[in-house]
């Protein structure tokens, strides 16, 4: 498989079994969302995976990648290596929490909750409110 680094984004949970039963369906369904964008198809390199944070963690040349990290830092490995990095962009009464570079300098974002349904709110306000339509532009401009 070809992987454009750039133009490639890449949807990472945790390797564990509630990762695995609650945040890769949330990942899957932001995989739709992208996929649904107009732009996604303009370019013949151009993907969104699914993977876990085990196979990132052990692959520099992905980490290139713009990345969205699912679920909290206890179940995601590197949601807990971008929660020290990026600032809350939205949150919502200490349940949920979108974190990323406001200009997507950092082509990184966290997206979790303090469980699954907070994750799933989370989730749905990036994919909603036009974030993830601005974090697509950004990167595939």
């Amino acid at each position: 498989m070809q992987l454009d680094v750039n133009q490639s984004i890449l949807i990472v949970v945790g390797t564990d079994l509630e990762p695995e039963e609650s945040d890769r369906p949330l990942a899957y369904r932001l995989k739709a969302a992208i996929e649904a964008s107009p732009d996604f198809g303009n370019h013949p390199f151009r993907k969104c995976l699914v993977i876990t944070d085990t196979l990132y963690r052990h692959d520099k040349i992905i980490q290139v990648c713009p990345t969205v990290a699912v679920g909290g830092p206890g179940v995601n490995a590197v949601s807990n290596e971008l929660v020290e990095k990026l600032p809350v962009y939205l949150s919502k009464d200490n349940r949920y929490f979108i974190q990323l570079n406001k200009d997507f300098a950092d082509s990184k974002i966290a997206i979790w909750g303090m469980d699954r349904d907070s994750t799933s709110e989370a989730m749905e306000m990036f994919i909603a409110n036009g974030i993830m339509d601005d974090f697509l532009k950004k990167i595939w401009k």
